[in-house]
C-alpha cells in the first residue's frame, strides 16, 4: 500500500507513452457512488446512533469510462482516503490528497481507450479501515493521427520506389522526431538510408543511391499512445512489406530524340521518341513510374488549353504509364510517328509507337525510373512523380528530423551521375522540324486495348 501524504509529483505512462500531460483543471462530471465496502465494523452502544456510512466514488466515471483528458478524482464522503494506488498494467500514476483527505487527484491525465485499475484504502466514521478496488477504461479521444503506409502487400517495385508514410493531418515540426522514431525501416541486407518530409502529413524514406534488386523491405509503424498535443493521439500499429524487383531504367534524351531502356545495366532497347516541344517542353530530372492505363482521356482543358485553341486536344490515348502530377506520361502517339526520333512536337509527354508503348506498358513497375535530360525545363520537385530522386543526398538527409551518424556520413553522386549509359548519350540538334504540330488521332488507330479502366481524372496532356 501506498501512503499519499504527501505524493511525488511525476508521472509514469503505459510503455512506449510520450510526454508528460498537464493536469486539466475542467469541472468534474457527475458523480458515480460505489456505495460502502468490505471492513470490520464493532456494534454500537443500545439507543445510540451509527455514523454515517462511508462512501467512495470515481468523479465522472459513467458506463465504465472516465474522461481521458481530466485527472481521476477518487472521493470520500463520511469518511477520510489512507491512500489511493492507481495502475495501468504495470506502470503507476502519482497524485495528491486534498479537501481533509476527502479527495485524491491524479498527477497527470490519461491515455485514451487504456485500462485502469485502482486499489482504493479509507477510513470511516468509526475510524475503521475499509478497502476498494474499482476497474475502469479512459474514453477515447476524438482527434487521431494515423498513418497509411506504401508499398506494400508484398508488391515487387522499382529501384526508385521511396518508402512513403502519409498521416491523416499535420505533424507539427517539434514533434516529428518523436514520429520518425515510432516508424521503422528494416532492410534485407541491410541498408542505410534516411526520411525525408516532404510535407506535414507525408514522409519519404530511401537509401542514398537506387535500391539494388531482390532487396527485401519491412516497414512498421506504431503509434498507439503517442500524445502528439492539442488533443491529438497517435492510434494503430501497422506492418507492411515489399521486395525490389529488376532495374527498370529509362534514360530521355530530349535533344537527341531517344529513350534508352536499360534492365539490370544492360540496354535492351533504344526507341525513337517525341518529348515536349518549345512552347510545352517535358520536365528535365529523374521521375518515378506510379500508374499504368491501358486507356486515359486526355483533356488539354484541364491544364489550361482550351480544347478549341490550336493546340487543344480531347481524345482518349493508349498504353499509359504515368511519370509525374502533372500529366507526363510515356504512352502511344501514332499520330506522331513520322516525328519520333527527328523532332520534339508533344504537350509534354514522351511520345513513342504503339508497338513500343505496349511493351514498354507491360514491362514497367511501379517505382522504375525515367530520367529526362537535355530539355529545356527543369525538374519539379513539387512534383511527387520527381520529389525523391532530384535533390542532393545532403538535401535529402536535411530534410530527416533525426538523421542517423551513417546517413550524415554518406556523400554519394547523384543518381544521374551512376545510370547506367550516363555518359554515353549526349545533345544533338532537331533533324527537321515538321508541320506536326498538332496531334491528329486520325492519322493512324491506335489498338484497343483488352479492358478499359475509368480515365485518371488527374491533369492529363501529351
Amino acid at each position: 500500500m501506498r501512503v499519499f501524504r504527501p505524493l511525488s509529483k511525476g508521472v509514469v505512462l503505459t510503455a512506449g507513452a510520450v510526454g508528460a500531460v498537464g493536469v486539466a483543471g475542467a469541472a468534474v462530471a457527475a458523480v458515480h457512488f460505489l456505495g460502502t465496502t468490505s471492513g470490520t465494523t464493532t456494534p454500537t452502544a443500545a439507543g445510540s446512533t451509527p455514523p454515517p456510512a462511508a462512501v467512495i466514488s470515481i468523479v465522472g466515471l459513467r458506463h465504465g469510462k472516465v474522461p481521458w483528458d481530466k485527472p481521476i478524482r477518487v472521493r470520500v464522503v463520511n469518511g477520510s482516503l489512507q491512500s489511493v494506488e492507481l495502475s495501468a498494467g504495470s506502470a503507476t500514476l502519482d497524485g495528491n490528497l486534498s479537501n481533509g483527505d476527502t479527495l485524491w487527484t491524479s498527477a497527470t491525465t490519461l491515455v485514451p481507450t487504456a485500462n485502469y485499475h485502482a486499489d482504493i484504502a479509507y477510513v470511516d466514521g468509526e475510524q475503521k479501515t475499509h478497502h476498494r478496488s474499482v476497474a475502469f477504461a479512459a474514453a477515447d479521444t476524438d482527434k487521431h493521427l494515423r498513418v497509411i503506409l506504401s508499398p506494400g502487400d508484398r508488391n515487387k517495385v522499382g529501384v526508385g520506389s521511396p518508402v512513403i508514410a502519409r498521416f491523416s493531418r499535420s505533424v507539427p515540426i517539434n514533434q516529428r522526431a518523436n514520429v520518425e522514431a515510432r516508424l521503422s525501416v528494416v532492410t534485407t541486407p541491410a541498408v542505410v538510408g534516411a526520411w525525408h518530409w516532404m510535407n506535414s502529413q507525408e514522409i519519404h524514406w530511401r537509401p542514398p543511391s537506387y535500391w539494388k534488386p531482390g532487396t527485401k523491405v519491412q516497414v512498421s509503424s506504431s503509434l498507439d499512445n503517442f500524445y502528439v498535443g492539442n488533443g491529438v493521439w497517435g492510434s494503430g500499429s501497422h506492418t507492411t512489406s515489399f521486395v525490389i524487383g529488376p532495374s527498370h531504367i529509362s534514360r530521355v534524351d530530349v535533344a537527341a530524340h531517344k529513350m534508352y531502356v536499360y534492365q539490370n545495366g544492360a540496354l535492351i532497347k533504344t526507341f525513337p521518341i517525341s518529348a515536349g516541344r518549345t512552347k510545352y517542353p517535358t520536365k528535365n530530372g529523374v521521375h518515378i513510374t506510379f500508374e499504368r492505363s491501358q486507356v486515359v482521356t486526355m483533356d488539354s482543358a484541364t491544364v489550361g488549353i482550351p480544347r478549341n485553341s490550336p493546340d487543344g486536344y480531347y481524345e482518349k490515348v493508349y498504353w499509359d504509364v504515368r511519370i509525374s502530377y502533372g500529366g507526363a506520361f510515356v504512352h502511344a502517339a501514332p499520330w506522331s510517328v513520322r516525328d519520333q526520333g527527328l523532332v520534339n512536337v508533344s504537350h509534354g509527354c514522351v511520345n513513342i509507337s504503339t508497338a513500343n508503348a505496349t511493351w514498354f506498358y507491360y514491362w514497367s513497375q511501379h517505382g522504375d525510373i525515367v530520367d529526362v535530360f537535355n530539355s529545356s525545363a527543369p525538374a519539379d520537385t513539387s512534383d511527387p512523380g520527381m520529389s525523391d530522386w532530384n535533390m542532393s543526398w545532403a538535401k535529402w538527409v536535411a530534410g530527416d528530423a533525426s538523421p542517423t551518424a551513417d546517413a550524415l556520413a554518406i556523400n554519394p553522386k547523384m543518381p544521374r551521375d551512376y545510370e547506367p549509359g550516363a555518359t554515353a548519350a549526349t545533345p544533338r540538334p532537331s533533324v527537321r522540324p515538321t508541320s506536326s504540330a498538332k496531334p491528329s488521332p486520325a492519322s493512324s488507330a491506335s489498338p484497343k486495348p483488352t479492358s478499359s479502366p475509368t480515365p485518371s481524372p488527374s491533369p492529363t496532356h501529351h
